[in-house]
Protein backbone atom coordinates (compact mmCIF):
# COMPACT_ATOMS: atom_id res chain seq x y z
CA UNK A 1 0.00 0.00 0.00
CA UNK A 2 2.85 2.28 1.70
CA UNK A 3 3.92 1.76 -3.05
CA UNK A 4 0.73 3.24 -4.16
CA UNK A 5 0.76 6.47 -2.12
CA UNK A 6 4.48 6.86 -3.31
CA UNK A 7 3.19 6.86 -6.38
CA UNK A 8 -0.12 8.91 -6.27
CA UNK A 9 2.25 11.55 -4.76
CA UNK A 10 4.57 11.32 -7.45
CA UNK A 11 2.16 11.63 -10.08
CA UNK A 12 0.78 15.08 -8.41
CA UNK A 13 4.12 16.68 -8.23
CA UNK A 14 4.58 15.44 -11.99
CA UNK A 15 0.96 17.34 -13.09
CA UNK A 16 1.77 20.13 -10.94
CA UNK A 17 5.04 20.82 -12.51
CA UNK A 18 3.66 20.61 -16.01
CA UNK A 19 0.61 23.42 -15.24
CA UNK A 20 2.60 26.62 -16.45
CA UNK A 21 2.54 29.48 -13.81
CA UNK A 22 0.13 32.70 -14.29
CA UNK A 23 2.19 35.33 -15.88
CA UNK A 24 1.82 38.25 -13.46
CA UNK A 25 0.83 38.05 -9.76
CA UNK A 26 -2.71 39.15 -9.22
CA UNK A 27 -2.36 41.04 -5.95
CA UNK A 28 -3.56 44.76 -6.60
CA UNK A 29 -5.22 44.17 -10.04
CA UNK A 30 -8.79 43.75 -10.69
CA UNK A 31 -9.33 40.53 -12.88
CA UNK A 32 -13.07 40.69 -12.50
CA UNK A 33 -13.65 44.35 -14.58
CA UNK A 34 -14.36 43.59 -18.24
CA UNK A 35 -12.63 46.01 -20.67
CA UNK A 36 -16.64 47.29 -22.56
CA UNK A 37 -17.22 48.06 -18.82
CA UNK A 38 -13.81 50.07 -18.31
CA UNK A 39 -14.48 52.23 -21.73
CA UNK A 40 -17.84 53.44 -20.75
CA UNK A 41 -17.20 53.82 -16.84
CA UNK A 42 -14.79 56.02 -14.89
CA UNK A 43 -12.90 53.40 -13.24
CA UNK A 44 -10.21 55.48 -11.73
CA UNK A 45 -6.61 55.02 -12.47
CA UNK A 46 -6.53 51.21 -11.30
CA UNK A 47 -4.49 48.20 -12.54
CA UNK A 48 -5.70 44.98 -14.11
CA UNK A 49 -4.97 42.37 -15.84
CA UNK A 50 -6.69 41.21 -19.23
CA UNK A 51 -6.08 39.13 -22.25
CA UNK A 52 -6.65 38.63 -25.98
CA UNK A 53 -5.89 38.65 -29.19
CA UNK A 54 -3.89 41.51 -31.05
CA UNK A 55 -5.89 42.82 -33.90
CA UNK A 56 -3.48 45.87 -34.92
CA UNK A 57 -0.81 48.09 -34.06
CA UNK A 58 -0.18 51.38 -34.64
CA UNK A 59 1.91 54.56 -34.16
CA UNK A 60 0.81 56.63 -31.42
CA UNK A 61 2.66 59.98 -31.05
CA UNK A 62 6.80 59.25 -29.75
CA UNK A 63 5.43 55.42 -29.56
CA UNK A 64 3.12 52.74 -30.54
CA UNK A 65 -0.37 51.55 -29.24
CA UNK A 66 -1.73 47.72 -29.73
CA UNK A 67 -5.17 47.41 -30.17
CA UNK A 68 -6.67 44.27 -28.24
CA UNK A 69 -9.85 42.15 -28.96
CA UNK A 70 -10.71 40.67 -24.80
CA UNK A 71 -11.34 37.46 -23.71
CA UNK A 72 -12.21 36.58 -20.66
CA UNK A 73 -9.21 34.84 -18.71
CA UNK A 74 -8.92 31.23 -17.41
CA UNK A 75 -7.26 30.68 -14.04
CA UNK A 76 -3.81 30.44 -15.75
CA UNK A 77 -4.39 33.76 -16.93
CA UNK A 78 -4.86 32.66 -20.38
CA UNK A 79 -7.44 34.15 -23.03
CA UNK A 80 -10.35 31.58 -23.14
CA UNK A 81 -10.10 31.91 -27.10
CA UNK A 82 -14.02 29.94 -27.85
CA UNK A 83 -15.58 32.48 -24.50
CA UNK A 84 -17.51 35.47 -25.93
CA UNK A 85 -15.28 38.82 -26.20
CA UNK A 86 -15.49 41.00 -23.77
CA UNK A 87 -15.05 44.42 -26.19
CA UNK A 88 -11.31 45.86 -27.05
CA UNK A 89 -8.86 48.07 -25.39
CA UNK A 90 -5.34 49.28 -26.20
CA UNK A 91 -2.23 49.34 -24.78
CA UNK A 92 0.20 52.02 -25.00
CA UNK A 93 3.91 51.92 -24.85
CA UNK A 94 6.51 54.79 -25.08
CA UNK A 95 8.62 52.85 -27.75
CA UNK A 96 7.95 52.10 -31.78
CA UNK A 97 6.96 48.81 -31.95
CA UNK A 98 7.05 46.92 -35.14
CA UNK A 99 4.85 43.76 -36.12
CA UNK A 100 7.04 41.38 -34.74
CA UNK A 101 7.13 43.22 -31.11
CA UNK A 102 3.05 42.44 -31.26
CA UNK A 103 2.22 40.22 -33.96
CA UNK A 104 -1.84 40.62 -35.52
CA UNK A 105 -3.77 37.45 -34.71
CA UNK A 106 -1.40 36.27 -31.82
CA UNK A 107 -2.60 36.30 -28.15
CA UNK A 108 -1.19 37.68 -25.43
CA UNK A 109 -2.17 38.39 -21.24
CA UNK A 110 -1.12 42.21 -19.73
CA UNK A 111 -0.86 43.68 -16.69
CA UNK A 112 -1.18 47.36 -16.66
CA UNK A 113 -2.86 50.93 -15.30
CA UNK A 114 -6.43 52.00 -17.19
CA UNK A 115 -5.90 55.95 -17.02
CA UNK A 116 -9.09 56.09 -19.19
CA UNK A 117 -10.46 55.75 -22.72
CA UNK A 118 -10.57 57.00 -25.92
CA UNK A 119 -12.72 57.31 -29.17
CA UNK A 120 -11.11 55.15 -31.75
CA UNK A 121 -13.16 53.36 -35.19
CA UNK A 122 -13.33 49.57 -35.83
CA UNK A 123 -14.00 49.76 -39.52
CA UNK A 124 -16.16 53.08 -40.26
CA UNK A 125 -18.26 52.58 -36.45
CA UNK A 126 -17.00 55.00 -33.55
CA UNK A 127 -15.51 52.78 -30.66
CA UNK A 128 -14.46 53.97 -26.92
CA UNK A 129 -11.42 51.89 -25.99
CA UNK A 130 -10.09 51.86 -22.31
CA UNK A 131 -6.33 52.70 -22.31
CA UNK A 132 -3.53 50.78 -20.56
CA UNK A 133 0.04 52.40 -19.58
CA UNK A 134 2.47 50.93 -17.47
CA UNK A 135 2.07 47.61 -19.09
CA UNK A 136 3.95 44.29 -19.59
CA UNK A 137 2.43 41.37 -21.28
CA UNK A 138 3.06 37.63 -22.29
CA UNK A 139 2.20 36.47 -25.26
CA UNK A 140 1.37 33.24 -25.82
CA UNK A 141 2.75 30.69 -28.34
CA UNK A 142 0.53 29.99 -31.39
CA UNK A 143 -1.63 26.99 -30.13
CA UNK A 144 -1.16 27.32 -26.62
CA UNK A 145 -5.21 26.53 -25.93
CA UNK A 146 -4.37 23.09 -26.86
CA UNK A 147 -1.44 22.28 -24.34
CA UNK A 148 -3.29 21.07 -21.56
CA UNK A 149 -3.34 17.81 -20.93
CA UNK A 150 -6.34 15.32 -21.73
CA UNK A 151 -7.03 12.27 -19.13
CA UNK A 152 -9.41 10.03 -19.48
CA UNK A 153 -10.11 6.61 -17.95
CA UNK A 154 -12.62 4.21 -19.33
CA UNK A 155 -13.24 0.20 -19.18
CA UNK A 156 -14.41 -0.74 -22.19
CA UNK A 157 -14.90 -4.00 -24.22
CA UNK A 158 -13.75 -4.51 -27.93
CA UNK A 159 -15.26 -7.21 -30.14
Amino acid sequence: MAGRGLIAAALAALLAACAAPAPFLAEGARLDLPAYVAADTDVGDIEVIWGGMIVGLREHGEGSEIEVLAHPLDRRQRPITQAPTQGRFAIRVPQRLSRFDAPEGRYLTVRGRVIGSAEGRIGASPYRYPILVDARWALWKPGFQFDDARWSLGVGVAL
